[in-house]
């Protein structure tokens, strides 16, 4: 690694596509990674989001400071336009950090910062997990053969989200330094829920069960639905609330099971939360729901724990110590397995639930507090630019 920190502060340009809620939590986490250094260190950051012209609604945790690029036009030709936009960012910075994969940003900012000799960190976000890559598997095969790969395989270091990620990169065949860097969390504290129950009635009074995500069958969404008539069965006050942006039409094939199952008293779908009404939903809520197939690590569940909710999510949400510390329940997705492990939580006596409610906050500032990991990516930013190795980083 080369580079001189001492004689100006550096600076640290972190790059992703999208804005918007419907595009999911990788603009927010990396915005919230770039804040952590800045206010960790003293560094300054720079953000750019390459996204299309018609985003105008910034998803919570994305600054109004965020510098906007449209990319327009067929790949390559595509990256060659962001690559001269790109140049004049990468060229006032010290560090490049990339962020997402198989869109023209990833391949038009490394190949910039190559050009222009800095060093390139890459964050892949769960895009490498075993099912992701099955998601139109031969499209990316090929892309990743020709494009992808070798382009990530310019990286100076990788930025693993838990030990999972650090596998997936080493499965991909990528052989750069790795640092476990995980996602983090503002301390979220409870506020009213009364705008809430104002805005659907039909809640107040009952145990509700909170999904806050983009509404996808890759969040496991439908598996939840197809579940909810067995909880319902032991829990006749629990109600089902589905909160996010609808992708790819999944909201149309979950309201199809719940009209199939005449669930339609039992499950309300909220459309985006965001800002005082998503800290409300989720203020009224008993525990928060994310049966997801794939994530690279949940933004939301953090937010879930940070404010005190048992959770019930899968293993593919890396969200880690959410069984050791006793804040929720990690299950399968299977409809069956995953009803038993609501049910339980519904069923915890008040003493118990508080003593999740504490637990998931407790994990939230220890595991998953801001300041904390804004220190670590600091320490391989500074390693970046010639100085030692830090402790984050794993073969």
């Amino acid at each position: 690694m080369s580079g001189n920190i001492a004689n100006q502060t550096p600076q640290v340009l972190d790059v992703w596509s999208h804005v918007a809620p419907m595009y999911g939590g990788v603009g927010p986490a990396a915005a919230g990674l770039a804040l952590a250094v800045q206010q960790n260190s003293g560094w300054r950051s720079r953000l750019v989001a390459v996204c299309d012209k018609q985003e105008r609604e910034l998803s919570d945790g994305i600054p109004m400071s965020v510098e906007r690029v449209s990319a327009s036009g067929v790949r390559p030709a595509a990256d060659i336009k962001l690559r001269v936009t790109l140049n004049s960012f990468i060229e006032a910075c010290d560090v490049v950090h990339v962020h997402g994969l198989w869109l023209p940003h990833s391949i038009a900012a490394r190949m910039a910062a190559a050009k222009l000799k800095k060093p390139v960190v890459s964050s892949v976000h769960g895009m490498l997990e075993s099912w992701e890559l099955k998601n139109k598997w031969l499209k990316k095969s090929i892309y990743s053969l020709f494009v992808e790969k070798p382009s990530l395989a310019g990286s100076h270091c990788f930025r693993a989200l838990s030990e999972q990620e650090a596998a997936d990169y080493r499965r991909f065949g990528l052989r750069s330094p790795i640092a476990v860097v995980p996602n983090g969390i503002g301390q979220l504290a409870r506020i009213d829920p009364g705008a809430f129950f104002q805005r659907f009635p039909q809640l107040a009074g009952k145990e509700i069960v909170l999904y806050l995500s983009r509404v996808h069958y890759k969040k496991g969404i439908l598996n939840l639905v197809n579940a909810w008539p067995s909880v319902l069965h032991n829990h006749p006050d629990a109600h089902l609330v589905v909160a996010g942006p609808d992708c790819q039409g999944t909201a149309r094939m979950a309201e199809e099971i719940v009209a199939r199952y005449n669930l339609s008293s039992t499950v309300t779908f909220c459309g985006t939360l965001s800002g005082e009404a998503k800290l409300a939903a989720l203020s009224a809520a008993r525990l928060f729901c994310l049966p997801s197939y794939s994530e690279g690590q949940s933004v939301a569940v953090l937010e879930a724990l940070s404010i005190g909710l048992p959770v019930v999510i899968t293993a593919a949400c890396n969200v880690d110590g959410v069984t050791a510390s006793g804040a929720g329940i990690v299950t399968s997705n299977e409809p069956t397995r995953l009803a038993d492990a609501l049910g339980e939580v519904l069923a915890a006596r008040a003493s118990d639930w508080r003593t999740m409610s504490e637990s998931a906050r407790r994990l939230a500032k220890t595991r998953y507090s801001w300041p904390a990991i804004g220190e670590t990516m600091h320490s391989v930013y500074s390693w970046m630019l010639g100085g030692s190795r830090p402790a984050c980083l794993v073969n």
